[in-house]
């Protein structure tokens, strides 16, 4: 192998490192790229997904008031309750639905702790602090 050979073969490496710098960069840049037009497309449907939500909470609650005041027609028209009867009689029911909606939702709530599995971390630790004070005496 001559000098002229290893100047070629230097040359052609450093060719070859400079294609793969400029690939590189290139892969690196579409990377950017596409993670910006991610982040673009899940902020649009986030916020339809948002809107969509309220506008979905809106005919609810339009509704349930709605059939509220239909079963206190419904009671007032079927001569069982005065009107004032009929209304109370609607609030109440709805505010027991709201109190045991509230209670499911702090038990579904309680259970998103983790008790069990923190209590099992809790004797692991404990098994091991008793392992290494054991260990030592």
């Amino acid at each position: 192998m001559t000098e002229k050979d290893s100047v070629q073969d230097n040359a052609s490496d450093k060719d070859n490192i400079e294609d793969i710098t400029s690939i590189f960069r290139t892969l690196s840049a579409d990377m950017l790229h596409l993670v910006v037009v991610e982040t673009k497309l899940f902020g649009h449907t986030l916020l339809a997904m948002i809107g969509l939500s309220l506008v979905i909470a809106l005919l609810v609650i339009g509704g349930w008031l709605f059939t509220g005041a239909a079963v206190a027609m419904a009671l007032v028209s079927l001569q069982a309750f005065s009107l004032t009867s009929a209304l109370l009689t609607v609030a109440l029911i709805n505010l027991v639905l709201a109190t045991l909606t509230f209670w499911r939702l702090r038990y579904i709530t309680r259970d998103l702790t983790f008790r069990q599995s923190r209590a099992s971390v809790n004797s692991l630790i404990t098994h091991a602090r008793t392992v290494v004070d054991t260990a030592e005496h």
